[in-house]
């Protein structure tokens, strides 16, 4: 991972590459894509984009649940063949499109165990091809939706991998596109990761890493909040006001932000208002002044900063949650860096483990080492405490090259953390190595005997 301690002290600089923020709308979106693949022991259907319905009109309103029909030996009379990503019983409106494939496979109709955000289909019948949008759908606003096929497999759906393409114009997103991979992706994974601390100005924001790992693109929600902490279950009297919220890749170029998630800002890959798929897609923020984006990302390293309004400061949350976890890509390793102080704003970084086995992870807890890259302010002496979904301490360390028993932790762990490849560089820093089944989990980090400074929390998945 291109861990978050080579960012250096000034802002300006810690980016370094930055480019000037991008006003003009990038390349033309592809539309809506579902990508269908095996994710452990189910098939899950995962669509998301864009539609642009210029030129075509409502034919007539209905109901739509999520289901994949690859192929009907009644086609050339009534029979159907398409899919649909989304929640059962959805109201729709039903365009006329051009002809699609007539099959990708030989299965017949199946339904999906379960579906949720917004429902999108596509159907090819004798008598033309259909494209269902939610009811009253405004043509180019961002959309996204899942269905989960339980205990199947797509040998036992009838599908064929390949790409299959509906179109019914010549522009950006008047497509619609399945496809359908061979390749399995792990039964258990990362799917959302959040940090809480601190939030103060200059190099003291707080920074968050994450890398997408995989052959395709992975929809995500980042979000930035502020005043829902100080609410029950958080009660967090210095909660930051009015958080914002950017998003750059990995050469260090800007490409999302927002401020206000109610209020989309246009520009790099953000291309329409988001505000729609931000409310269905569940992970809604409560508060107007919190912010969140959608962004459809390609596999590499990707940086969401949080800042105060105005160089505020105060306790901020900043989250990625996966939207598209059958897509065929994963949420790698996790890295945020903040500064830590002491009861409620030390700095708690969350997961979950998804999926139906263990999962094997390395844990760190850095400060000493971001002295060699320019971080003055480092925490001296960073302990880690892990925590699974009951709040029950599952494992802790001070000093990676100590082993703490109890919890998880019954064996030496020195040895296996220096060849994981991860071993910190220096002794007064922290580590943990686990196999942890599938649920929630939370990494605080503080500074011994009520010390501050920058800190740097960081989850591999190393497997």
């Amino acid at each position: 991972m291109k861990s978050l301690k080579f960012f250096k002290p000034a802002l300006a600089t810690t980016l370094g590459i930055v480019i000037t923020w991008l006003l003009s709308v990038g390349s033309a979106q592809a539309g809506y894509t579902v990508t269908l693949q095996q994710v452990g022991p189910n098939v899950v259907a995962t669509g998301s984009g864009a539609i642009n319905l210029t030129g075509l009109t409502v034919l007539y309103p209905g109901s739509l649940d999520p289901h994949v029909s690859p192929y009907s030996v009644l086609l050339p009379l009534h029979g159907t063949i398409g899919i649909s990503t989304g929640p059962t019983s959805s109201s729709v409106d039903n365009y006329s499109v051009r002809f699609g494939p007539t099959s990708f496979g030989t299965g017949g109709l199946t339904a999906a165990s379960s579906g949720s955000g917004d429902m999108v289909g596509i159907a090819t019948t004798f008598w033309g091809s259909f494209l269902s949008v939610p009811t009253g759908y405004v043509s180019g606003t961002a959309l996204w939706g899942r269905a989960i096929y339980s205990g199947r497999t797509l040998a036992s759906l009838g599908v064929t991998s390949g790409t299959y393409v509906w179109t019914w114009g010549t522009g950006a997103n008047q497509n619609f596109t399945l496809k359908i991979l061979s390749a399995i992706l792990p039964a258990t994974h990362i799917t959302n990761i959040s940090t809480r601390a601190f939030v103060q100005t200059g190099n003291n924001v707080m920074i968050g890493g994450f890398i997408i790992q995989g052959a395709g693109p992975k929809t995500v929600i980042l979000r930035a909040i502020g005043p829902e902490l100080v609410a029950p279950p958080f009660n967090i009297p210095n909660a930051l006001g009015d958080p914002t919220l950017e998003l750059h890749n990995g050469s260090g170029a800007l490409i999302a932000r927002n401020d206000n998630w109610q209020n989309t800002i246009i520009g790099g890959i953000i291309g329409a208002s988001q505000v729609s798929a931000i409310q269905n897609s569940g992970h809604a923020p409560t508060q107007p002044t919190e912010s969140a984006i959608i962004a459809t990302l390609q596999p590499g390293n990707y940086t969401a900063i949080l800042r105060g309004k105005n160089n505020t400061v105060g306790v901020g949350l900043v989250e990625v949650y996966d939207l598209s976890s059958g897509a065929a890509s994963v949420l790698g390793n996790i890295s945020t860096r903040a500064f830590v102080q002491t009861g409620n704003n030390v700095m708690i970084g969350g997961f979950i483990v998804q999926g139906t086995g263990a999962k094997r992870v390395i844990i760190r807890a850095i400060g000493p080492e971001l002295t060699q890259h320019g971080i003055t302010s480092a925490l001296a002496n960073p302990t880690l405490e892990l925590y699974n979904g009951t709040g029950a301490l599952v494992a802790s360390n001070d000093n990676w090259q100590t082993t703490r028993l109890g919890g998880l932790i019954t064996t030496n762990q020195v040895n296996e953390i220096q060849n994981s490849g991860h071993a910190p560089t220096a002794a007064s820093e922290s580590a943990i190595i686990a196999n942890l089944q599938p649920g929630n989990y939370t990494a605080i980090v503080r500074g011994v005997n009520n010390t501050t400074g920058v800190a740097l929390v960081e989850m591999y998945d190393l497997q």
